[in-house]
């Protein structure tokens, strides 16, 4: 029988450390926690996640009463995952699991976050979770997977940048968004250099790529929760919600409270 399981795990401001013996998958959901493993420390939010290897310790810190974090047990000997594994070509021993790492979500990958939780919270029988566990395991595992085989080929590419590390770098500092020279030294580049690829691969300057990330996960929030635009705004660097208002107005052609009218938010 498989050990797999999905489970919300409620940290509140408790910390301990501890090692598994299976891999882990650890995705922020509520509030933010803090943790440490042997490649150095992170903070887990939504839209951040933790891959865990067998037998990987780890220290973990919640960072408010309601730090809630989605994680994934997997079972080594799983069925579903040595089908995975077997259909496309992966060994996820040497992929996925072959060591600790952060990694980015991009905000199209979080209304999966907030499914999967929703659906953990039901009350199930014990065939529906098992079912559920599976599902879950598989759907994070393959697009985990997904995510690092395209940061890994975009580096391995010369002449272009690694979208996953930027959006990465990017995420990191929504509330103080980094200018050209920041951006250049984390790539390693030049900033003409930056400038150069970022147009020639997406076709804009790359302060105008560091602010439609910046309205991407405004777009997620105005969409999937209740929070108030002025704190959007404020978490996104803006000094101002008229500032924040017109450059969602010019990016998405409507204005803020529009795009939370489609969801029927408040």
């Amino acid at each position: 029988m498989s050990l797999t399981q999905a489970r919300c795990n409620r940290i509140a401001r408790r910390s301990g450390e501890h090692c598994h013996d299976h891999p882990q998958l650890m995705l922020g959901w509520r509030g933010a926690m803090d943790y440490e493993f042997s490649r150095g420390s992170e903070r887990l939010v939504l839209g951040q996640a933790a891959i865990l290897p067998t037998r990987e310790p780890h220290s973990y810190l919640g960072r408010g009463e309601d730090s809630e974090v989605l994680v994934i047990d997997l079972d080594t000997d799983d069925p579903c995952l040595a089908s995975l594994e077997k259909s496309c070509s992966l060994d996820l021993r040497e992929s996925l699991f072959a060591a600790p790492r952060a990694l980015s979500l991009p905000p199209t990958l979080l209304p999966m976050v907030e499914f999967a939780t929703g659906q953990l919270k039901l009350a199930h029988t014990p065939e529906q979770r098992a079912l559920i566990n599976q599902q879950l395991a598989v759907l994070f595992v393959s697009q985990c997977s997904q995510l690092l085989a395209q940061g890994d080929g975009e580096a391995l590419r010369p002449g272009r940048l690694c979208a996953a590390a930027l959006d990465a770098f990017i995420d990191e500092r929504l509330a103080s968004p980094p200018d050209n020279a920041t951006l250049a030294d984390a790539l390693h580049l030049g900033q003409s250099q930056l400038h150069l690829l970022c147009q020639r691969q997406f076709g804009v300057s790359p302060q105008q790529y560091v602010m439609n990330r910046r309205l991407q996960w405004a777009r997620h929030w105005l969409r999937h929760t209740r929070r108030p635009v002025c704190e959007i705004a404020l978490d996104l660097g803006f000094a101002e919600v008229s500032s924040f208002s017109r450059a969602f107005r010019r990016r998405m052609g409507h204005a803020p409270s529009a795009e939370r009218r489609v969801t029927g938010e408040c």
